[in-house]
């Protein structure tokens, strides 16, 4: 189900490195030599400088597990910084699930990874931390809290429940987070739900013949944000809601864009270039922070305009419909992770304040040529997709 009526957007930055090694061994897709060796991919997190901890311990019997909630503001104790409340707290949804893995949404972005919890005697405070987490790099327009959120994750130490709000505190008096209990909408038969629930990852404009309009509120009245043709594809952004007697999803173009409502008889579930129609959260991100690829080998690259194209080893992790992580070894020690959805390179693990970092990439028969500033690579389509 849909659960905020705004249309606000923000950027998530981050891009800097976990070292993990230890990649299963697995047949490669085709085109790809086989190996059973295992190379050490050194997998790009979110927002971390050393290698962040990793929550362990049970979740089941902590009052947490199995709550949604959604972002109210962070109060820095530095005077500089003050209280920040995000423009739209819907933006912002944190679900700790009861096997002890933890979903964000963080505007247009996604972010996935681990929590743990230990509370004391009433249940209503405790030790708490995330573990490593992995995110989405699709561009987004600022303002923005998501990168504040995905950098200092890593030092929250403890969690205070009270009056229906959780407030995750940082390490040394860092700050603190507040949130606010998100009960969403019943599901409603009939009604598509969000991929977080397991709805459709995309959808296609279909059954139209002009452009279809994208309005701020899920209402004809309502202001309209953007109009796309017959064909174009969508992100299933929060799932679909009935109202004034009809349904309505909130869906953003594929690869960023505004954010509104569509009604739901002018959608069909995407179907990818692997011929399936995705649905459930995308994991790849977080199964490449923790190493866990589905493949490995050797692509062609070069780091700077006048390089010659040298061979570097990669791993990718799959989530099916043509989503995928990347991870390329770069000369030196370092790291490039470049992100698919549904078949489609729609960002890297840059940020808008690095320089000379623009992302761009282009299609030449079965590969895809990713040039991120001076840097170049080339993907087989098959890497992303599989044999």
């Amino acid at each position: 189900m849909y659960r905020g009526l705004s249309n606000k957007a923000s950027v998530l930055i981050f891009g800097t490195i976990l070292w993990i090694a230890g990649i299963m061994p697995v047949s490669l897709v085709a085109g790809v030599e086989k190996s059973e060796s295992k190379p050490a991919i050194h997998s790009a997190a979110l927002a971390s400088d050393n290698t962040a901890p990793v929550a362990t311990g049970s979740t089941t019997d902590n009052p947490l597990a199995g709550t949604s909630w959604r972002l109210l503001a962070f109060e820095s104790m530095d005077d500089a910084v003050g209280l920040v409340r995000p423009d739209d707290p819907s933006s912002y949804i944190m679900r700790l699930n009861r096997d002890g893995t933890v979903t964000m949404r963080l505007n247009c972005n996604f972010a996935s990874g681990t929590w743990s919890a230990e509370s004391s005697d009433n249940g209503e405070s405790g030790r708490f931390e995330f573990g490593p987490l992995a995110a989405t790099g699709a561009p987004c327009s600022p303002p923005s809290m998501g990168q504040s959120i995905a950098a200092l994750a890593k030092f929250i130490r403890s969690y205070v429940l009270r009056d229906g709000k959780l407030y995750l505190s940082l390490m040394a008096d860092g700050g603190i987070y507040a949130w606010q209990a998100d009960h969403g909408e019943p599901t409603i038969a009939g009604v598509p739900a969000a991929p977080e629930d397991g709805g459709p990852r995309n959808w296609e404009i279909t059954n139209i013949s002009g452009k279809l309009n994208v309005r701020e509120l899920p209402s004809t009245t309502a202001r309209i944000v953007a109009a796309y043709k017959p064909g174009t594809l969508l992100d299933n952004t929060m799932g679909c809601g009935r109202t004034e007697g009809r349904i309505w999803c909130e869906v953003e173009q594929l690869g960023g864009g505004p954010r509104g409502y569509v009604a739901a008889e002018f959608l069909t579930p995407a179907l990818s270039p692997d011929g399936t129609a995705a649905t459930g959260p995308d994991d790849s991100a977080l199964r490449a922070v923790q190493g866990r690829f589905d493949a490995y080998g050797t692509i062609p690259c070069a780091q700077a305009l006048d390089q010659p194209m040298m061979q570097c080893e990669f791993g990718v992790a799959r989530a099916g419909g043509g989503y995928a992580t990347v991870v390329v070894n770069k000369p030196g020690g370092r790291s490039r992770a470049i992100y698919f959805r549904m078949g489609k390179p729609i960002g890297s693990d840059t940020g808008r304040a690095q320089k000379n970092s623009k992302f761009r990439a282009s299609r030449e028969k079965d590969q895809y040529i990713i040039r991120i500033g001076n840097e170049r690579y080339e993907i087989p389509e098959a890497v992303v997709l599989g044999s």
